[in-house]
């Protein structure tokens, strides 16, 4: 969101930035030009705020009284009886209808099942006709609890569009949510390849990623069990006992995440092979110098770690997981796919790539081309065109 939030920027538009927690980690990713709102219904991260500040990037709290919340519950309840009662939900509206009153925004486009929610509910609550575009950015069916299902039911169907981040995350939503398919529009993330190969040339200062090395595999994990880490290290292990190779994992752990591991590769042999390098602002230098990326996961949206590492050139090996890598990859034309949790499976597309069966570099920076931010910004140009009846790039109307 932040990628395409900057390329709408540099095409001379007015995007605001609204944010249900003032919180995250990807600060720098924050592009000059626009406004920062936050709901101050949870605590803001005081670092973060000095540091959005002192870019000089404008900042502005949303805050609803307890007579414009009491009157927005009452409303809420009218239109949305099963709905209005959750505090999660009514207070994330109240601050989203907050923006909406005070910006005036010409059309609003969300992110997250909570936003998602929030944006059709302050529609609803400021009565103002303000377009909604709802984005799903991962496997409804099986990232979505029952509870976040019943208000996806109810709201989603509400929203005046729905992008879904590749195909079979649009034909779940549509069978998960009951949506009518003809208001499910597919756009792939956009990836801003230009910044990502630059970035990529940056030094590592870690020896595992010195000339001369044993192969880095490397991962990226965000936290649960979505990326299967135990497959993962289970694979590993089995690679290791045929092929000299070290393992790299990126992302914050949290400390049953890294005790899990660390149990798990104890006994397998295989923890004196593993470096947990936390979290990195710039992932795309170790992808760079990696001998192979590798994506364990159960099931996705559209992984975006998998697009990176192709435009930075590494050969990627991934689970078939629902839903993404199969069209990222093209049904295996760009890299391995592997039955999800087979971790024998997986260990021999490893071993294979590392013995030279992989696809050139150029030709992956070339599919990688295909998710590019000009890509992605002209589908969503499309989109505003319809929804605002006017050519939203040109201003016309």
């Amino acid at each position: 969101m932040l990628t395409l939030a900057g390329a709408l920027v540099e095409r001379g538009y007015r995007v605001d930035l609204v944010l249900l927690r003032l919180s995250g980690p990807y600060r720098a990713a924050i592009p000059d030009g626009i406004a920062v709102y936050y709901h101050l219904g949870r605590a803001p991260d005081p670092e973060l705020a000095r540091y959005i500040r002192a870019r000089g990037v404008a900042l502005r709290p949303l805050r609803a009284g307890p007579l414009e919340a009491f009157a927005g519950w009452c409303r809420l309840r009218r239109r949305f009886p099963r709905v209005a009662n959750r505090i999660s939900r009514l207070r994330a509206a109240l601050g989203v209808a907050r923006y909406i009153r005070e910006a005036g925004p010409e059309l609003l486009l969300s992110a997250l099942y909570l936003a998602n929610d929030a944006a059709v509910l302050a529609a609803a609550l400021t009565g103002r006709d303000v377009p909604v575009a709802v984005s799903l950015r991962n496997n409804v069916g099986r990232s979505y609890d029952e509870r976040r299902k019943f208000f996806a039911r109810a709201l989603t169907p509400e929203a005046d569009a729905v992008v879904a981040v590749s195909k079979g995350v649009a034909t779940d939503a549509v069978e998960t949510l009951g949506l009518d398919a003809g208001r499910v529009h597919t756009i792939y993330n956009p990836k801003p390849l230009g910044a990502i190969k630059r970035m990529a040339e940056m030094d590592v200062d870690h020896p595992w990623f010195a000339s001369g090395e044993p192969p880095v595999l490397l991962s990226v994990f965000r936290g649960g069990g979505q990326k299967d880490l135990a497959t993962l290290v289970r694979a590993f292990a089995l690679v290791r006992s045929e092929t000299p190779a070290r393992l790299a994992i990126l992302g914050r752990l949290s400390k049953a995440n890294r005790e899990g591991l660390l149990s798990l590769a104890g006994p397998l042999g295989a923890e004196s092979g593993i470096a947990l390098l936390g979290f990195d602002e710039n992932p795309f230098r170790y992808m760079r110098r990696a001998a192979l990326f590798v994506l364990s996961s159960r099931y996705e949206g559209l992984p975006n770690v998998l697009i990176e590492a192709m435009a930075c050139g590494t050969p990627v090996v991934a689970t078939d997981a629902p839903f993404g890598p199969g069209e990222i990859l093209e049904g295996g034309r760009w890299g391995p796919l592997t039955p999800v949790g087979d971790a024998p499976a997986l260990a021999r597309a490893i071993v294979g790539a590392l013995g030279g069966n992989t696809v050139p570099a150029e030709a992956l920076r070339r599919r990688a081309d295909d998710f590019s931010v000009e890509r992605a910004v002209a589908a969503y140009g499309a989109l505003f065109d319809a929804l605002l009846g006017r050519d939203f790039f040109r201003g016309d109307g």
